[in-house]
């Protein structure tokens, strides 16, 4: 991600129906600022890679991607898609070139969390070969509600990968 993308990332971000954006402009672009200047692309944190229509060159979306450290050779998989871009598999083809990237630079383990009441994240996961770890009960607050969150993981080593 670049830091002339931080205006249609926050916008993106802000459309997400279960973790909607919940810093201001300003701080959104101060931390994509951030996240370019990282040491080097997987170092330790999150980072913002962003996800682009070939055609256009349009932002359409982004990957979360936290980088545990490099003795642990994990990662933590997030995404946001723009409503006006879902349902044509792009979130599907860009999750998968991630997850295949992460293993390919030595990653065993991918993970994720989504909220129980995302469907079509919990999907997407499972298309990639995703399988469900563990619930955390009334874990993730949404307004006054508290709903709870379902654990994905991924391991290099699985068969039946894409």
């Amino acid at each position: 991600m670049q830091i002339s993308d931080a205006d249609d990332y926050h916008r993106i971000r802000g459309l997400m129906p279960y973790d909607p954006q919940s810093r201001s402009l300003d701080e959104s672009r101060a931390l994509v600022a951030t996240m370019v200047t990282r040491p080097a692309v997987d170092a330790e944190g999150w980072g913002q890679f962003a996800v682009v229509e070939r055609a256009t060159g349009v932002l359409i979306g982004d990957l979360g991607v936290n980088f545990d450290t490099p003795r642990a050779r994990q990662a933590e998989l997030g995404f946001a898609i723009d409503p006006a871009w879902r349902r044509q598999g792009l979130a599907v083809e860009a999750a998968g070139a991630m997850v295949d990237a992460l293993f390919r630079s030595g990653r065993t383990r991918v993970t994720a969390l989504t909220d129980i009441r995302n469907v079509a994240a919990q999907r997407l996961l499972a298309r990639l070969g995703f399988r469900i770890e563990g619930r955390f009960v009334n874990s993730w607050q949404d307004g006054d509600q508290w709903h709870d969150e379902l654990s994905y993981a991924r391991l290099a080593s699985e068969a039946g990968w894409r």
